[in-house]
């Protein structure tokens, strides 16, 4: 989470993969435990020969170690989330961006980022290819932000006859 929120004013950060796998591997222990204590409560119901089950400090301990994994999964999901947006957001300012800082991105991500960066652009390249003579953003271009002026320019790019507004013609 420290991580996520010290690099969210970043371009990109380097991917942190041993924090990630830390995180992933502390969880997988954590989840182990409590079915092994799950498991030894279970076998302690069944076996009447066995020294009656402390219940309630299981039940804590197994709770805890639940509690634990959901915490490190919403902690893995928000650090990745907020990756995902950035490479949005970094796909469709592709006129931004020169070569070098290109090269800087793609050295900060990991490969599955790598791949979804390029595949995701070039999602929003086919749909910008529909949409050539709408100024959707990118390259120095004003966006689809609405306006905060009262009054705006308009590019006219190509005749569309008479247009009706709720003004009039």
């Amino acid at each position: 989470a420290r991580e996520a929120k010290r690099t969210a004013d970043l371009l990109v950060s380097p991917y942190n993969d041993d924090l990630v796998q830390t995180i992933c591997r502390e969880t997988r222990q954590l989840h182990t435990r409590a079915e092994s204590i799950l498991h030894a409560m279970r076998n302690n119901a069944n076996n009447p020969d066995a020294p009656p089950p402390n219940k309630p400090s299981q039940l804590t301990q197994i709770m805890l170690h639940h509690l634990t994994v959901k915490r490190n999964k919403r902690v893995l999901f928000a650090y990745h989330r907020q990756r995902v947006e950035k490479l949005k957001e970094l796909s469709w300012d592709v006129g931004d961006r020169r070569p070098a800082s290109q090269r800087e991105i793609k050295a900060s991500l990991s490969s599955s980022e790598q791949r979804f960066l390029q595949e995701y652009g070039e999602m929003v390249n086919t749909y910008k290819q529909s949409f050539l003579d709408v100024d959707l953003g990118g390259n120095g271009g004003v966006g689809l932000d609405p306006p905060l002026d009262l009054y705006i320019e308009v590019r006219v790019l190509r005749d569309a006859g008479r247009i009706n507004t709720e003004f009039g013609e």
